[in-house]
């Protein structure tokens, strides 16, 4: 039987795997969580581990992590893919199969921002569908909060702007 540490990092690689976009910190703990298979920390341990070995990548926009399997991190899962039990195969898919969809958006709508050259802040917000930008438009806002609520407004309000501004520039 293999190591449990092992097979929590070969399953993060499936299961970024199958779901062929990447997903975020809470959304591959979840699975673990949800599926009653480790605790929190150890979950934590397997995906840093996992990063540190250039099996996974992450990019980061405003409070949110997201990963990706890297090439390395195929090749690694090619090798030990027999380590996936049926029942965790399954579990993994049920787990995408209920909660692709909802993932996926929640990951395609981004908001970061940065301090601008000459005072105030840029706020990036961004809808890409498969890595391709939807909509990408850009705000000089004068304080580091209001940069803030825009980002964290834009998670909630994303295809509500989307759906209005296409409306207006259509009419």
């Amino acid at each position: 039987m293999a190591e449990p540490t092992m097979i929590y990092k070969i399953t993060i690689l499936e299961l970024l795997h199958r779901s062929g976009f990447p997903l975020s910190n809470s959304q591959i703990t979840d699975f673990f969580l949800e599926g009653d298979l480790t605790d929190y920390f150890t979950a934590q341990q397997a995906i840093s581990d996992d990063e540190d070995a250039g099996l996974i990548k992450s990019v980061t926009n405003h409070n949110n992590t997201t990963y990706s399997i890297t090439d390395e991190g195929n090749k690694t899962l090619e090798l030990f893919k027999e380590k996936i039990t049926p029942a965790l195969s399954k579990d993994i898919n049920k787990y995408l199969k209920l909660n692709s969809i909802s993932m996926k958006e929640e990951n395609s709508y981004k908001a970061t921002y940065f301090k601008a050259d000459r005072g105030g802040y840029v706020v990036q917000l961004r809808i890409t569908e498969n890595d391709v930008p939807t909509i990408d438009v850009s705000f000089h806002v004068g304080t580091k909060e209001l940069a803030e609520t825009l980002c964290n407004n834009w998670k909630v309000k994303a295809q509500e702007v989307y759906d209005s501004l296409l409306d207006i520039l259509m009419n």
